[in-house]
């Protein structure tokens, strides 16, 4: 749920090295925040997109769905996100910027 450039490389890691299947900012050949967003667009559920090139299907953990500050999916459509995945577990990360 974090900003860009708050760690989620480094959660990325500490979930694969759990044997966690994680994804970080690609689904495939796109974007997971295009493919969410699409998703929602099209009235499915955030992580059931139709693109065969968005692979969001039966993935444990995403650890960035957005595109830089300019398209925040995570927080744009948060309502959508918890709605559509009631038992997910959200980690907000952040770092220290100094």
């Amino acid at each position: 749920l974090g900003m860009p450039k708050m760690g989620s490389t480094s959660l990325q890691s500490y979930l694969e090295c759990g044997g966690y299947e994680s994804v970080h900012w690609l689904c495939g050949g796109r974007y997971c925040g295009d493919c969410i967003e699409e998703a929602i667009q099209a009235g499915l559920p955030p992580f059931s997109s139709q693109d065969p090139k968005c692979k969001i299907n039966n993935i444990d953990a995403y650890t960035q769905i957005d595109r830089g500050p300019e398209n925040l999916v995570q927080v744009n459509y948060l309502h959508e996100i918890m709605a559509g995945v009631p038992s997910a577990t959200f980690v907000l990360t952040f770092r220290n910027m100094t």
